[in-house]
């Protein structure tokens, strides 16, 4: 039978006895003006509050040795692009992943999520391109125009982090 273990004051840790420690989610972003790492820490909070040990970094901070020990990769950019049409991810996204390593197929999963004003357009399919060969297919897209999580938001990912 596992057991959660509680410290003094009764809390528990969220550890099941002979399971090891908390699942951990690197949240990777690529911002402009601020609004995409606020979406960044925002997942990696929501992350936090059920169980999985994230950390949030930008695409110039991110150690990539860390990238193949995590269970959840949630990597995002800021729409660039005409406002309308050619969305498409920053040069600075796309050279952190051409930079990436070659992650195992299903290890870590992959999220993806973005920013943007009128529209993703082509967005997320030119993430998955630029990702293509280097990581499992993306399960998970999230956008936001203002950096909030929604309640939709919060849903996908918590089937996503399950």
């Amino acid at each position: 039978m596992s057991r959660n273990r509680s410290g003094a004051d009764g809390a528990t840790d969220g550890v099941a006895e002979g399971v090891a420690g908390p699942k951990k989610a690197i949240v990777v972003y690529r911002s402009h003006s601020g609004v995409t790492r606020r979406y960044g820490e925002a997942i990696a909070a929501f992350a936090s509050d059920i169980g999985v040990a994230a950390r949030v970094v930008s695409v110039g901070e991110c150690d990539m040795v860390d990238l193949a020990g995590a269970d959840y990769l949630l990597l995002g950019c800021w729409t660039s692009g005409l406002f309308v049409i050619a969305q498409h991810p920053d040069e600075p996204w796309l050279a952190f992943v051409r930079d990436m390593p070659e992650l195992s197929a299903g290890a870590p999963r992959i999220g993806l999520f973005t920013t943007y004003k009128l529209r993703t357009g082509s967005q997320f399919s030119k993430m998955r391109a630029a990702l293509a060969g280097k990581a499992a297919a993306p399960v998970l897209e999230l956008q936001s125009r203002d950096g909030s999580l929604s309640a939709p938001d919060r849903s996908a990912l918590e089937r996503f982090l399950a």
